[in-house]
């Protein structure tokens, strides 16, 4: 298990790189379902009212029923998607893959609402707050540098974005009015960049 447990009324619910999902009751350890898919699991579940989602490394965001793990849509990126999912109050669901391409799908049903292909490779999980999304990536595979973009959550365009020094593998942190990113690097540990103008704070 790599990703962070997600706890609710009593249960806890784990991804896996065995490429399985488990709940688990809290409190006495049993194990109540488990579901198999279609590769690893790198990262946390997320909890919606009645759908969990998983991030996979066969390149799909799954949907389960909450209450017994059945699969009941997978929505499909170009690549690996290793960090979690993000879910807005509007049922809409946000993640990238490791092509750096950003997609928004309905949460409900898995259909998509919009995709912005971009450069880079995505690991971690996006943000989201008021409105917009704040993703974290490599420049490209190759590349020692890596870019924090700013996107619309509503139709995915791109409002601002910064190159930084290392690559950005973790995800960012929301403080006030700054979003504020871990440096893989031996010039800074954390930087703050102004969640509406992207400029370093």
């Amino acid at each position: 298990v790599w990703g962070q447990p997600a706890y609710r009324d009593g249960i806890v619910y784990f991804a896996s790189m065995d490429w399985s999902v488990y709940a688990f009751d809290a409190t006495s350890g049993e194990l109540l379902w488990s579901t198999p898919l279609g590769g690893a699991l790198a990262s946390r579940p997320v909890l919606g009212d009645r759908l969990m989602y998983v991030s996979s490394f066969d390149g799909s965001v799954h949907a389960l029923n909450i209450d017994n793990g059945e699969q009941l849509w997978a929505a499909a990126a170009n690549d690996v998607i290793w960090g979690a999912p993000a879910l807005g109050e509007d049922n809409r669901l946000y993640f990238g893959d490791t092509s750096g391409d950003m997609h928004a799908v309905n949460a409900l049903t898995g259909e998509s609402i919009w995709n912005n292909d971009t450069d880079g490779v995505i690991q971690a999980a996006p943000i989201l707050a008021d409105g917009i999304l704040y993703v974290a990536s490599q420049t490209s595979p190759e590349a020692t540098t890596g870019e924090l973009r700013a996107y619309s959550a509503e139709d995915g365009s791109q409002i601002w974005q910064v190159t930084t020094p290392v690559p950005l593998w973790t995800t960012p942190v929301i403080v006030d009015d700054t979003v504020v990113i871990a440096m893989q690097g031996t010039e800074a540990l954390l930087v703050g960049y102004d969640l509406k103008s992207g400029s370093e704070q």
